[in-house]
């Protein structure tokens, strides 16, 4: 098994420099908070779609759940299944109602749909919760480096925040989607290459499933079975309709884009759910016993993937791999620092200290937000790395609690007319105080947590339609509200006065990406003869993205079209 070579951190340093390169670039498109928050409404759909993707998973893919995968076998790619089916619930139902409503964030339209105190509860409870979830992210991506590079855990978590921080500061959504889009360029052909060396190795899939132990293989052994994935599927599809995938949905030009954006999620979770994890399944094969390959770990299942590309990969690749995981780590953080950013400044202070806030001093106040739930997140993934808690078990927990408190209220709100205005609030408090309970103190598995939050919840929501009072206020918003999600999105006129920057966005990550591939053709220098053709590879299909996307144009707005 190799170690981490000087090529390899020269790989990290320049990727690092290239993703706060992009946040200074992405601020030209910040005009004011509107496109800070939600890009103006001109995120390209392919950009929105890729960034949704990219922000639905993490290095904790590579972690937590590619120890799932090194221990209990298949379950790990039908709970990404699981993941894609939820994509495509939002493809059928929510992707359009979230264009059409035309927000910039998700507790904007709470207080349209509910009222004042649901949106204030929301706003705080989601801000606090999602630290733990986001410093877990951290926490994975700060084992994976650590763990393969050698470096302090501690410092690795610290220096990976620092910079994820810095572009997100700078430049807004603009910045998240396109690193967003940047880094599953440089995952995909990354991941491809380690599904076709890991299956090499162990003999094709027909070798890898010979070698395998039979309770890998099948969900009938103690453990997760088919009821853990189906109320895994019915988690997340709360988490993955609202928070910073119905940012992805809203901040598109027209509903069409927003269903696409969709698709194409529910494509790639399927295609990954099978590449992902065959390297942990064929670690299993290589290395039984992880514990002896690195004692020093509180969870080494965790640390398959990683042994993975130390195993498999040439010198340079691996640098790729940690980057590949940097990747993965910053979509989701990112757009949950961004998330978080416009929550607080918009839902809480524009709301309760600056109602007559201009779009400059929103902005200020983003970035300032924006630096501070970093730091939080940080600190928070640091204390977690000390304590050597499981990535797995602390991401499931602060997931379920949250998904399913505030998912059922949120979303039913958006296909159910006739409630009162508190029902949102009292659904939310109904499924937290359970949700809490069941994590906290009787230590609920996922299936009991899916099995009476959510009933409980929902029954509570559509009881409260049995003491609606008549309150005339609430009636009028929520009937303005519904009006708009049955009103088509014009882009003609809605967005006449925003341009659209799609043909230069394509063409930049068109070099960017080509810029990636010619300096990875580099490595072929310092890789082996024999691995040499796993360099070319990575290159071949990084140049094919790169020239495919220089194809893409923009359509100009009848603003731009009158001005030329």
């Amino acid at each position: 098994m190799k170690t981490v070579t000087t090529v390899d951190y020269v790989v990290i340093v320049a990727y690092m420099a290239l993703m706060l390169a992009i946040g200074f670039y992405s601020a030209r498109f910040n005009r004011g908070a509107s496109d800070y928050f939600k890009g103006g409404n001109r995120i390209p759909w392919l950009v929105a779609g890729l960034s949704s993707f990219m922000s639905g998973f993490s290095a904790w893919t590579f972690t937590g759940a590619a120890g799932l995968a090194y221990q209990q076998g298949i379950v790990a790619i039908l709970l990404y299944i699981g993941n894609a089916a939820t994509f495509l619930l939002g493809y059928l139902v929510f992707a359009v109602r979230w264009r059409r409503a035309r927000i910039s964030t998700v507790m904007e339209y709470l207080v349209e749909r509910f009222d004042e105190r649901t949106r204030q509860a929301f706003s705080w409870t989601t801000v606090f919760f999602q630290l733990f979830t986001g410093a877990s992210m951290l926490y994975g991506l700060g084992l994976f480096v650590a763990s393969t590079s050698g470096l302090p855990l501690t410092w690795t978590i610290v220096g990976c925040g620092a910079v994820i921080l810095a572009y997100c500061v700078v430049g807004g959504l603009w910045a998240v989607v396109i690193t967003d889009f940047l880094q599953a360029v440089i995952l995909m052909p990354f991941t491809l290459v380690m599904f076709f060396a890991s299956l090499s190795r162990v003999g094709g899939l027909g070798g890898l499933l010979a070698a395998l132990p039979p309770e890998m293989k099948s969900l009938s052994h103690p453990g997760p079975g088919w009821i853990y994935v189906l109320s895994w599927t019915v988690m997340v599809s709360f988490g993955y309709n609202t928070a910073a995938m119905a940012q992805r949905y809203f901040s598109v030009d027209d509903e069409r884009s927003a269903k696409k954006a969709a698709l194409l999620c529910f494509a790639l979770f399927l295609l990954g759910a099978f590449i992902w994890f065959v390297p942990p399944l064929a670690m299993r094969v290589l290395y039984p016993d992880l514990r002896a390959v690195w004692p020093g770990l509180a969870n080494p299942h965790e640390a398959s993937y990683a042994v993975a590309a130390l195993t498999l990969l040439p010198t340079g690749l691996v640098g790729i791999m940690l980057a590949a995981m940097f990747s993965a780590t910053m979509s989701s953080l990112s757009g949950l620092f961004n998330m978080h950013s416009a929550v607080i400044s918009k839902d809480i202070y524009q709301t309760l200290f600056a109602r007559r806030a201009g779009e400059k001093e929103l902005m200020v106040v983003g970035w300032i937000a924006t630096f501070g739930v970093g730091a939080a997140i940080t600190a928070i993934a640091a204390a977690m790395a000390a304590r050597g808690a499981s990535i797995f078990e602390v991401m499931l927990t602060f997931n379920t609690v949250m998904s399913l408190a505030y998912g059922p209220p949120a979303l039913l709100g958006l296909v159910v007319r006739r409630t009162p205005s508190w029902s949102g609030l009292a659904s939310f408090v109904v499924g937290l105080v359970l949700g809490c309970y069941g994590a906290f103190v009787a230590h609920w598995s996922l299936v009991q947590n899916v099995a009476i939050v959510i009933p409980a919840s929902v029954a509570v929501f559509f009881a409260s339609t049995l003491l609606a009072g008549v309150d005339a206020a609430h009636g009028a918003r929520r009937d303005a509200f519904f009006r708009r999600l049955d009103t088509p999105v014009d882009v003609a006129v809605e967005l006449r006065a925003s341009p659209d920057p799609t043909a230069a966005v394509f063409r930049f990550l068109a070099r960017l990406t080509a810029g990636v591939g010619a300096a990875s053709l580099l490595l072929v220098a310092y890789a082996r003869p024999g691995e040499r053709s796993t360099v070319l590879v990575y290159v071949a299909i990084t140049l094919a993205i790169a020239a495919a996307l220089a194809l893409v144009r923009g359509t100009p707005s009848k603003a731009q079209g009158t001005a030329a």
